[in-house]
């Protein structure tokens, strides 16, 4: 079995796959989880804008995290720091607390606890909070684990458990016979795969002769990490796109910008200044902080909000594990037992027929 892309989903689903009898190959053209994982503030937002089935797979995916961190810790000793802290949205104005008001009555619909605060009950909770905020939402279930450890948890849990993982191989091309993928070309070697798993973020349109022609394109996210004077509160602040995130460290990750930039992973000044402009919204006093680091990620995205999961309808021992979009964190957990369900031909945690990728074009050989 070959696993492409060493990232978070990657790394979940040749962890899920290994085991006895099974030889599990994972590559990447660069670092292990050296791209969008890594560079993700770790938020676990169940109460989002999905409905439906997007909705089912963010709740079975949140409801795996406490299961799965404890497994990572004995296996690899790894604290992914997986915490229940909850996310505080702000409302900073009149427009601000009506479209909070229409909020609440949705999520209590699809049974999401939600707590509604005034702006001294915020201030009270989360003192470093704008003074001139004036009411707000707790969601007291959300939660936080550290990325760039999760990854790295993954990636040692999938190689103590019998898969080989291999850094710096990129993809140079594959031949197909009938609706098979019969060889793989991984950096100066070839490979005959009985299984090939298809989980490269925002690269997997531009593997060649692999990938269909799938609508994925990168969307670029700059952050930066502050580090306080004072102790900060432990719950994520949020205010539109904007959002701090406190970490075991001590940092504080201030996120993020969404960019049509292609693949240039560069942080700018205007992207600096978008993430200033959270931080005088949310928490304007953090704005004498020290900036300790700085970074962007390269986001997989779809227009029709993906993720894509499942069997490619023109090769059969092809499967498609991509177009995460913000989400590859959270998700993560659930997308590698469904993959791991539809290659067993076994009954999957939940349906996948709506993320499944037939809607997309055909393979582009």
């Amino acid at each position: 079995m070959l696993v492409v892309g060493g990232g978070v989903i990657g790394c979940a689903i040749a962890r899920e796959l290994a085991g006895p009898g099974r030889s599990v190959l994972l590559v990447d053209r660069g670092a292990i989880g050296g791209e969008a994982s890594s560079a993700a503030a770790g938020v676990l937002v169940e109460a989002g804008e999905d409905d439906g089935a997007r909705l089912a797979l963010r709740r079975a995916s949140r409801a795996m995290f406490p299961a799965l961190a404890a497994a990572l810790a004995e296996e690899t000793g790894i604290d992914v720091e997986f915490a229940v802290e909850g996310l505080l949205e702000l409302a900073l104005d009149e427009a601000d607390g009506a479209a909070q008001t229409t909020r609440v009555a949705a999520r209590r619909s699809r049974g999401i606890r939600v707590e509604v605060l005034d702006g001294s009950g915020v201030r009270e909770l989360e003192p470093h909070a704008n003074p001139a905020v004036q009411g707000g939402l707790l969601f007291p279930d959300e939660a936080c684990v550290n990325a760039e450890r999760l990854v790295g948890a993954l990636a040692r849990s999938a190689e103590r458990r019998g898969a080989v993982l291999l850094a710096g191989h990129a993809v140079r091309g594959a031949r197909h016979h009938g609706e098979r993928l019969t060889e793989v070309a991984v950096g100066d070697q070839t490979i005959t795969p009985g299984v090939v798993v298809l989980a490269a973020g925002a690269w997997s349109a531009r593997i060649p002769g692999l990938a269909r022609r799938l609508d994925i394109v990168p969307a670029r996210g700059q952050m930066l990490a502050l580090r306080a004077g004072a102790p900060c509160g432990r719950r994520v602040l949020s205010h539109g796109d904007g959002y701090l995130v406190p970490r075991a460290s001590g940092e504080l990750l201030l996120g993020a910008t969404v960019e049509d930039a292609g693949f240039e992973r560069a942080v700018t000044p205007a992207g600096l200044q978008t993430l200033l402009g959270h931080l005088h919204r949310i928490a304007p006093a953090l704005l004498d902080a020290c900036i300790t680091r700085t970074w962007s990620g390269l986001r997989p995205a779809t227009p029709a909000g993906g993720p894509l999961i499942g069997r490619d309808p023109d090769t059969s021992n092809l499967f498609i594990a991509t177009g995460h979009y913000r989400n590859g964190i959270l998700l993560a957990p659930i997308t590698a037992e469904v993959v791991r369900a539809v290659i067993d031909g076994t009954a999957p945690p939940l349906d996948p027929a709506p993320f499944s990728p037939e809607n997309g074009p055909p393979l582009r050989r």
